[in-house]
Formats: C-alpha cells, sequence, structure tokens
C-alpha cells in the first residue's frame, strides 16, 4: 500500500464570494474552490482510493478573523460566536466541505489540522467538533506543531511577535462573563484596524511587507496613505489603553510589534536552527505566504507551502504579482522513508476563474 502525505496551508477561507444579499463579499480572499476540490478528487480516486493518504491543514485553513459575528467583527473571541463564524465559513464554501467529506470518507484517507494565527476559534472545543461532524470523520488536532519521521511541522506564526499566542495562557477568563481567546496583537490588528481598510483597498492583506506597501502608498497614494498611517498610530494608542488582565504588559512587546509590522519574519532561519538540533531532516512551515525548498545543510531540508491566493511582493528578491497553487507532497520508499517535494497543482481540466480584485 502506498503512503503519502500532502500539505497545504494558508487558504483563508471566509464568508464565500457573495453575502447573503448579493453583493460582494470584501473580506474573502479564497476563490479557487473548484481547484482545490478537483485536487481532493484526484487524490480521492482510482490509484489513491485505497492508499493510505493525510492531508494535514498546516494552519490559516479558515479566516475566522475576518468572518462577522452578529453583523459585526468583535475582538472578544467567544465559544458561542466562534461556532457560528464557522459555520458562514462552511455556508460560504459548501462544495469544499463536502469535498473533504468525500476525501475523508475513502478507505485509510484521514486529516490533521495545525492551528494558526487566521483561525483562533479551532481553539474551541465546540468548534473542533462541528468540523469533524461536518466531514464525518475524526480529525487530528495536534495543536501549533506537528511531528513525524524526522519531520517539523508547524504553521510559523510563534516566530513572528505580532502573531505569536501565549501558549502558557490561551484564555482569559478574569473579569470576564465567559472565557475569551488571548489574542495576539497581529489578531487585533487585524480585526480593528485591517479589516476597515480592506473595505477602500482591498487588495492591502495580500502586499508583503506591510510597512514597505504603506510608505510606497505615502507617494503613490497619498490620499488613503495618510489616513491609514494615522488610523495604525490610533490602533496603537488603543491597545495600549484596552488592555485585559491577563495579557501581557503591551508596553513590553511594543518595539517587536513595530518592528514586525516593517519586515517579514524570516522563516527559513529558524528553519534552519530547528534543523541544526539534529532531530529533524524536514521542516515544513506556512505563514509568509512565501512557497520555498530549500537544501539546508546535508539531507536537510526547508519548505514552505506558500498560499493559494494571490500576493503581490514588494521586495526585490519576489517582485510583483504572484498566484502559486503550491502544496507538499511527502512520499514514503519502500523503507518507510519519507521523501517531501514542493508542487504545483495545475488542475485536472480548464475551469474559469474569477477576478479578485
Amino acid at each position: 500500500m502506498r503512503k503519502l502525505k500532502l500539505v497545504i496551508s494558508d487558504f483563508h477561507l471566509g464568508r464565500g464570494r457573495w453575502l447573503d444579499d448579493g453583493t460582494l463579499n470584501p473580506l474573502e480572499q479564497f476563490i479557487y474552490d473548484e481547484k482545490f476540490i478537483q485536487l481532493l478528487d484526484y487524490y480521492s480516486s482510482d490509484v489513491f482510493r485505497r492508499e493510505e493518504v493525510e492531508l494535514i491543514l498546516n494552519g490559516d485553513f479558515l479566516n475566522t478573523i475576518q468572518v462577522d459575528y452578529d453583523e459585526k467583527l468583535p475582538d472578544s473571541i467567544t465559544e458561542s460566536g466562534s461556532l457560528e463564524k464557522v459555520k458562514k465559513i462552511m455556508a460560504g464554501h459548501p462544495e469544499i466541505f463536502e469535498a473533504l467529506k468525500k476525501f475523508a470518507a475513502a478507505p485509510n484517507h484521514s486529516l490533521t489540522y495545525i492551528y494558526g494565527n487566521h483561525e483562533p476559534s479551532l481553539l474551541w472545543p465546540s468548534v473542533r467538533l462541528h468540523l469533524e461532524q461536518a466531514v464525518g470523520e475524526k480529525i487530528r488536532f495536534p495543536g501549533f506543531s506537528y511531528k513525524f519521521d524526522g519531520i517539523y511541522m508547524e504553521h510559523g506564526m510563534q516566530y513572528h511577535a505580532l502573531n505569536r499566542f501565549d501558549l502558557n495562557q490561551l484564555f482569559l477568563t478574569k473579569g470576564l462573563k465567559e472565557p475569551i481567546i488571548n489574542l495576539p496583537w497581529g489578531s487585533y490588528f487585524v480585526i480593528k484596524y485591517l479589516n476597515s481598510m480592506k473595505l477602500k483597498r482591498p487588495q492591502i492583506d495580500r502586499v508583503s511587507p506591510f510597512g514597505m506597501y504603506l510608505l510606497y502608498n505615502v507617494i503613490f497614494d497619498t490620499g488613503f496613505a495618510i489616513p491609514a498611517i494615522w488610523k495604525l498610530m490610533l490602533f496603537f494608542l488603543e491597545r495600549h489603553l484596552d488592555w485585559k488582565p491577563g495579557q501581557k504588559n503591551p508596553l513590553t512587546t511594543s518595539f517587536h510589534i513595530i518592528r514586525d509590522i516593517s519586515i517579514t519574519p524570516d522563516l527559513p532561519s529558524y528553519a534552519k536552527q530547528i534543523l541544526q538540533k539534529g532531530s529533524y531532516h524536514t521542516v515544513i512551515f506556512g505563514h509568509d505566504h512565501r512557497s520555498a525548498f530549500r537544501r539546508i545543510g546535508k539531507g536537510q531540508l526547508y519548505v514552505n507551502t506558500g498560499t493559494w491566493n494571490d500576493v503581490i511582493h514588494l521586495d526585490l528578491a519576489n517582485l510583483g504579482r504572484q498566484l502559486r497553487t503550491t502544496y507538499a507532497q511527502i512520499d514514503y520508499d519502500k523503507n518507510d522513508q519519507p521523501l517531501t517535494r514542493l508542487k504545483i497543482w495545475k488542475g485536472t481540466r480548464p475551469v474559469e476563474e474569477d477576478v479578485i480584485f
């Protein structure tokens, strides 16, 4: 029996392309439902039907921090609100979840879901249970990292001060009517600042690095840039004032937050540090939306599965607009040793594609 694992990340599924009233949803990022369904069908039929295939969602498959609850985008992430958000995402992408159900139902197929920074709602048990009920099978939730057969995998947000979760205190309860998730600053940044900016410039959260984008707009889109920078300053001020008991004092992290807005975390260097410890031969990340396949040292590999969404890079190494529907495939040889490759999904038939911006 053939054994393989598939790894994807950073789809950022929202409420769907269209809202209930028929208007365009400016907060939706993922429009390649048909392509992903083709991939799931391909690995669920014919030669793969009875093979051992594990699909690993390496973070940010869902985008719950850009989905409203009760017609608002609250920064207090409760369990009931989180469940409602996930239900809206499933209603917005019904074909994807039906395809996941079909995939999971195939003999020897399984699903694994690693937490990312855009889906803090997964920390609630009822949300995880609802996803399992939707696909009709148990889903493995290893937490923030997944280790097997000399491979180390995690989403990658823990190396970015802006998006790092406090693993020692994932929930806040003191002085609150009900528990809420202890969000990193990056989640507040998306909910309280970026979502409103995206209504005016839908591409804003697809540009990397963000700080360079704002500086670029000072010259080429001044009417937007000046108010955007001003609102960014107000956001930082409000975050210092709106400090909940149990959260780390924002004054101690402000320098790192400002630094991280201006640059992209160097995930390959962190992968190298993990590999140098000698316990693993392969590190797989997502998070920074930069697909990568790099040899690091003898017999060691860094892989980044990138994103299936359009990205606009302003740095010279990746300058321009890119769309690469990349995923990692881990095959096992006759000695049960894994071999990781980075692939681009081309699709099984030509289909039309929506233009998102």
